[in-house]
């Protein structure tokens, strides 16, 4: 792996772990066993490598807007997607647990966030939209909105809320319970069509209560 490649790999196993404020590019330099100096080379600061990440992950959600269409053609496929999606947001949660940390950094930052929840919000609405198309969610003009944006305020915030509950969870237990929390709020809305028989609402409650 290239050295720019490492200092982005380590730097965001670094936030994830121990917060945005909690690390320097020394101490990231440190645990890559480089000179400040080496990393400087790459990335002019903490801010650029924040930068860089908040890039990326920009990419991978303009890929899942294009592929999503393709791949989702019944509720059924909505689930095994919901799961990429809520794995991509735990791969870089340092991102939402420090939203308020990062809204107040420099001017780029604040714009590169601004922009990805932009597209995150687009994203929401066309995945509900595209259901409807499909005959499998029944959702009237003024409730899809409303519905497309809690299912974000979800996506955003429950890595919080659930590591405020138990900071045991594994990776697969936090993606898991995040997509359960957002099928919960659409079932309602689905169509006869759209109903699992393998996976009622009652069994959604269970799981996510008990």
């Amino acid at each position: 792996m290239k050295t720019r490649d490492r200092i982005l790999s380590v730097s965001l196993d670094l936030f994830n772990r121990n917060g945005i404020s909690q690390v320097s590019t020394l101490i990231i330099a440190t645990e890559m066993g480089i000179s400040p100096g080496n990393l400087y080379y790459h990335f002019r600061g903490k801010d650029e490598i924040i930068a860089t990440l908040i890039n990326e992950l920009q990419n991978s959600v303009s890929t899942i807007s294009i592929e999503y269409p393709k791949q989702v053609q019944d509720f059924d496929d909505y689930w095994p997607f919901m799961h990429t999606v809520m794995a991509l947001f735990t791969h870089y949660r340092f991102m939402f647990r420090n939203l308020d940390n990062l809204n107040g950094q420099n001017p780029q930052i604040k714009r590169k966030i601004r922009t990805l929840i932009l597209k995150l919000r687009q994203l929401s609405s066309d995945m509900l939209a595209h259901l409807v198309s499909l005959g499998k969610l029944q959702c009237d003009n003024n409730s899809l909105p409303l519905l497309s944006d809690n299912l974000l305020l979800v996506s955003l915030n429950w890595l919080n809320y659930q590591t405020l509950l138990d900071d045991k969870y594994s990776e697969t237990e936090l993606i898991r319970a995040g997509v359960l929390r957002l099928i919960s709020m659409v079932e309602p809305y689905l169509t006869e069509s759209a109903k699992s028989p393998f996976y009622t609402h009652q069994d959604l409650l269970d799981e996510l209560v008990n």
